[in-house]
């Protein structure tokens, strides 16, 4: 290798995900629509800055959404200090008749875009939720909500019944990320669905006081003094009690609360708000929400009358495994209510998922069918009886796994393709479905962001990605290889990265990138940064650039291939053997790949699956860094472990515990965990050390004080010593005396 080790780290820090960001310029369009209106602005990051884009999809045109020297002018004159115009300190605006308004500085500002005078309207509350036209913004205090008129400043209480995990407008304690809200200092803004017209929202009241406790201990409390406790609510497998939510939706005007009929709804996991599973009709005259049993055997689709509070239940469908409740990938809803009281219901019942039109009267009409997947509903026009949609696989030797676009009528019939390119379309609908913008990407090409209409014409180009900085940094697209899966017969698809520098002459030693599943798959799709499913990894290039092959097999049990193959996580839960036959198949082919020097790394159910790959493949792997792993579904969340595997006593969670093979380890084992890890705890990892120390192995082990799932106190530490385990145990050389510049907390990511 011509680089020295030194100057690999380097190379390899450039590729993490957060410099990445500054290599793709213009890398895609997130639109954000305008309510009552054909038109959005997006932020774009060129190589002069970031920039605020305005675009009327009827006209057909865009332009900059403002002039961003006279508005950081405005800025300075209300701020302390002068503002950059190329870095403007907002990623989001809210553009109104004559004005744009933002937050910064802790601070509500109205600039006049006739004047560019910049007026404070007053404090920013980022813990609060605001109506689509701003008027209303709604809080919580000590579990009960709270409604703040925006424009006089008033607040009102309008509960007074809400107690510690009895409360409204909460999300589960298990899902809550309390720890990293802790830490970064912010709090999750109440969970509320408003109306189309601002007058009315629906939130639920989430009862979690029957949940057994979760116990962490926070040993280094920034302040010093004593180790604090934290307990919180948390149903693990098999647990009695599971968490239940009922619905109320309140007027702002009046604060009239209307309660939903019936019986709590079982919430074993997210509440439907959360997860995009609760809506209102576009008129507002109605609220659906879906609901599901334990382990997801059965999914309903429930009406919700907004002004008597009765519910009605639509649809129910039934499985003997588990829905995958409405969206292959985990984020898609894909069921719609039309204005004719038609249902269009996404469902594997065929093997693959498809959609269907459920009548009032119950009878049933697939509009798509075949063994391929229906991924998307995209736009729906009634008038036109056309439904626009994304699908997988459809086409005869295409990838299975990316995304085209065609068009079908909602009575059924032919189904009409809009494109064939090969690429992945990932769009995003205005709200009326009118128009779209259609981000296309793959794994080695660029992004290209255009609007296209209903009918899928294409508008206006808007942006082409730039990824001339990221080549210069010495990245290359993963090589796509299909292998075949331990059962000789199945398709598995792979990423295959080559180290940098790469010498066919030379061989090098192997990492493969894990994540199993089963609810996504792992092996990129898509260019970096031009969106798509983000997993916890995407490491592979980073790696590369470190010297190594790296490997990302996308084996049966994951998702995005039909319910047969998703369902293989349930046979006996070990999915281990597909990884092994792709790699040696892999191998075999390309001589430069030294397969007496593999190693594996994962994240989360990553972390549990590298060190369950040691343990059942030690011929195969020699090393390993499992961080976050979640190493005994016993110990895990409920809604996870009974939903993909099974309930108690229909899954041997036993056998799938990692501690119950730790007599089999034979390489280099790294245990990582975040000694406040709230979603996959440390106990799963602490119960598997004592596993190994009773079979008297050797391994080692990184507790991270403070860091939560996501690892983001410590980040840097931490992903230095795993490269440094792979470097010293996997290529046999010593690391390098090397630091990582502490990683920034995407703004972004937290409310403003």
């Amino acid at each position: 290798m011509s680089a020295s080790l030194s100057a690999r780290y380097a190379r390899a820090e450039a590729l993490l995900p957060h410099n990445q960001k500054n290599l793709v310029h213009s890398a895609q369009v997130r639109p954000n629509w305008i309510r009552g209106t054909e038109t959005f602005w997006y932020r774009i990051t060129t190589a002069d800055g970031a920039r605020f884009v305005f675009v009327d999809a009827e006209a057909g045109t865009k332009r900059p959404a403002f002039d961003h020297e006279r508005l950081a002018r405005a800025l300075s004159g209300v701020l302390a200090g002068k503002v950059d115009p190329d870095a403007l300190p907002f990623h989001r605006i809210e553009l109104t008749d004559g004005a744009i308004r933002v937050v910064a500085g802790g601070r509500r500002i109205e600039i006049s875009l006739a004047t560019y005078t910049a007026t404070i309207l007053g404090p920013a509350h980022p813990s609060e939720t605001p109506s689509p036209d701003g008027r209303w913004s709604v809080g919580l205090r000590e579990h009960n909500l709270y409604l703040r008129d925006t424009a006089t400043g008033e607040v009102r209480q309008l509960t007074t019944d809400g107690v510690e995990a009895h409360d409204y407008a909460t999300m589960a304690d298990s899902c809550a990320e309390l720890v990293m809200q802790e830490n970064l200092g912010y709090t999750m803004p109440p969970l509320v669905v408003w109306s189309p017209d601002s007058t009315r929202f629906v939130t639920h009241r989430l009862d979690q006081r029957q949940v057994g406790l979760m116990h962490l201990l926070r040993s280094a409390p920034p302040g010093g003094g004593r180790p604090v406790p934290m307990s919180y609510r948390y149903a693990v497998t098999g647990d009695a009690n599971l968490a239940t939510s009922e619905f109320f939706v309140f007027e702002a005007a009046t604060g009239r609360t209307t309660p939903a009929s019936g019986e709590p709804v079982l919430t074993p996991y997210l509440p439907a708000i959360a997860c995009n599973h609760l809506w209102w009709s576009a008129d507002g005259s109605k609220i659906y929400f879906l609901s599901g049993d334990r382990g997801d055997h059965a999914v309903r689709l429930h009406e919700l009358d907004p002004a008597s509070g009765e519910v009605t239940r639509l649809v129910e469908e039934q499985t003997g495994t588990s829905h995958i409740t409405h969206g292959p990938q985990f984020q898609d809803r894909n069921v719609e209510v039309l204005s004719t009281g038609e249902t269009l219901w996404w469902s594997e019942r065929s093997g693959y998922g498809h959609l269907y039109r459920y009548d009032r009267d119950g009878s049933v009409t697939a509009l798509t069918s075949g063994d391929w997947l229906f991924r998307r509903i995209v736009s729906i026009d009634e008038d036109a009886r056309r439904l626009v949609f994304t699908g997988a696989g459809r086409q005869p030797d295409s990838d299975p796994y990316l995304q085209e676009l065609y068009a079908v009528s909602l009575d059924g019939g032919e189904i009409t393709t809009i494109t064939d390119d090969g690429l992945d379309h990932d769009p995003r609908p205005s709200r009326s479905g009118r128009f779209f913008v259609d981000v296309t990407s793959r794994y080695d090409v660029p992004a290209v962001s255009v609007l296209r209409d209903a009918t899928g014409a294409v508008v206006l180009e808007l942006e082409r990605a730039d990824a001339s900085g990221l080549l210069a940094a010495g990245w290359s697209p993963p090589e796509r290889v299909v292998a075949k899966a331990a059962d000789g017969v199945t398709d598995l698809y792979c990423a295959v990265y080559k180290p940098h520098d790469f010498d066919p002459s030379m061989t090098y030693p192997v990492v493969e990138e894990i994540y199993p599943g089963p609810h996504i798959s792992t092996a990129p799709l898509r260019f970096p940064q031009s969106g798509g499913v983000v997993t916890l990894e995407r490491s592979g290039a980073v790696f590369a650039a470190l010297g190594f092959v790296v490997v990302v097999v996308d084996g049966r049990g994951s998702a995005l291939r039909g319910k047969s193959f998703q369902d293989h996580a349930r046979g006996d839960g070990d999915f281990v053997g597909d990884h092994v036959a792709a790699i040696t198949q892999l191998g075999r082919t390309r001589p430069w790949m030294d397969l007496d020097r593999v190693g594996i790394y994962g994240h989360s159910a990553g972390g549990y699956a590298s060190t369950r790959s040691m343990l059942r493949a030690p011929d195969l792997y020699k090393v390993a860094v499992s961080s976050a792993g979640n190493h005994d579904n016993r110990l895990n969340h409920a809604w996870w472990a009974e939903k993909f595997y099974g309930l108690p006593g229909d899954f041997d969670f036993a056998g799938q515990s990692n501690g119950a093979h730790a007599g089999n380890l034979a390489g280099r084992l790294l245990l990582v965990h975040g000694e406040m890890d709230d979603n996959a705890t440390p106990h799963g990892t602490m119960r598997l050390v004592g596993a190994l120390i009773k079979a008297n192995k050797d391994f080692d082990l990184l507790v991270v004080p403070n860091a939560e799932h996501r690892l983001t106190i410590g980040g840097a530490y931490w992903l230095r010593r795993r490269w440094d385990y792979f470097v010293r145990h996997l290529m046999g050389e010593t690391p390098p005396a090397y630091r990582i510049a502490d990683i920034p907390i995407d703004p972004e990511l937290l409310p403003s």
